[in-house]
């Protein structure tokens, strides 16, 4: 698992959003943010990831979200570099930002 302090802005998102409770969201998520361009297969694909990440059992020194940030560059929907975000503050910032500027007036 990477600590936190080195997170990049990828690993930083999926740690904001709530993957257990709205996978859908979460991928609104990360299109909102440019990490990928939206369509239905991604969105399945993504949808798929998450669920199969729910049921296994990782290994040591592994996280969900190591698992599905791997899973999304090695599908290519996501590029494999992304800018660092120490302890997730921009991306954590941004998805309250975007959580409240998506709730209806």
């Amino acid at each position: 698992m990477i600590l936190p302090r080195y997170w990049d802005r990828l690993t930083a998102t999926l740690h904001a959003v709530d993957l257990h409770r709205s996978p859908e969201e979460a991928w609104r998520f990360l299109v909102y943010q440019g990490f990928t361009e939206d369509s239905a297969e991604g969105l399945r694909f993504f949808e798929d990831v998450v669920r199969q990440s729910r049921e296994m059992d990782h290994p040591t020194g592994s996280s969900p979200m190591g698992f599905i940030a791997t899973e999304l560059m090695q599908e290519r929907l996501v590029e494999p570099r992304h800018p660092r975000d120490p302890d997730g503050r921009s991306s954590n910032r941004a998805f309250r930002l975007w959580k409240r500027r998506a709730l209806p007036a």
